[in-house]
């Protein structure tokens, strides 16, 4: 309990600073058209998948009480309640606190080409991380000047991180997961970060339509206030819930993506 009230104490004097200054967009924000259709190449149905994860906390499941590895977890239980697939791998190489900076460093070190080259499905979760790294630095003189130039730098790196991944594997679907804006669990007067966070998604999104076989995950909306107990006691990352969520809207857009259909009330995964 001590640790709570310390965390939301963090968290109230965060806001605190935000709401002190006098903030006004420099950029606009675009609004998000529907999910894309993807035609992709598919020609067998598998029977083995191995799935990898890229990334920060939500890949690895920070905050699941249930211990159910997070939304990945959930969906290869979803996927393998049906008869089609055999047997899934997960391959998790996602990190508490990474940003996209070390991702990328990571992923040029070529220490993970064997892992991205072999996957049936490449889960990605990285950016919530460099906007808290702004945030924390410039507590208390936040100024949207300072988040442009950092989603600039995050575009850069974004692009080459998944032409990296596409690189080595041009065939597997990328499933990206979006960012969403922590802070509105405490109050919803937040609306500075509800932008930012909504400028960058935008960029994710944007920077994905270049490449084939991927798939944008929104989940902004699923994380906006806590009217829905979706936050773990850390008030920072999904809770079961929260993971539930998420998993479900994956699972939603992965179909309106092409990668899986519903047949008979059985999910079916196409075969690269």
């Amino acid at each position: 309990m001590k640790k709570i009230v310390v965390l939301a104490l963090f968290l109230l004097l965060v806001l605190s600073g935000c709401s002190s200054l006098v903030i006004k967009p420099v950029f606009q924000t675009k609004e998000r058209e529907e999910p894309v259709r993807y035609q992709v190449p598919y020609a067998v149905f598998p029977d083995n998948l191995l799935f990898l994860g890229l990334g920060d906390s939500l890949t690895v499941g920070v905050g699941d009480e249930l211990k159910r590895d997070g939304y990945i977890g959930r969906v290869k239980d979803e996927l393998l309640q049906g008869e089609q697939v055999d047997k899934i791998d997960l391959i998790n190489t996602a990190k508490r606190g990474r940003r996209s900076d070390q991702l990328l460093t990571l992923l040029s070190s070529g220490s993970l080409d064997d892992e991205i080259s072999e996957a049936s499905h490449i889960f990605l979760s990285i950016g919530g991380n460099d906007v808290m790294k702004i945030i924390k630095r410039d507590l208390f003189s936040l100024q949207l000047d300072a988040f442009e130039e950092e989603r600039l730098n995050y575009e850069s790196r974004y692009y080459h991180i998944v032409d990296y991944v596409r690189a080595l594997n041009p065939q597997a679907p990328i499933i990206a997961l979006g960012l969403y804006n922590p802070f509105s669990l405490i109050t919803i007067e937040s609306q500075e970060v509800e932008s930012i966070i909504t400028d960058w998604n935008t960029t994710m999104e944007r920077t994905l339509f270049d490449f084939e076989s991927t798939c944008y995950v929104p989940v902004q909306d699923l994380f906006y206030t806590n009217t829905n107990l979706v936050y773990h006691t850390d008030f920072f990352h999904p809770n079961g819930r929260g993971y539930e969520l998420i998993t479900n809207r994956m699972i939603r857009t992965m179909e309106s993506c092409g990668f899986i259909e519903e047949t008979n009330g059985e999910l079916y995964v196409k075969g690269t």
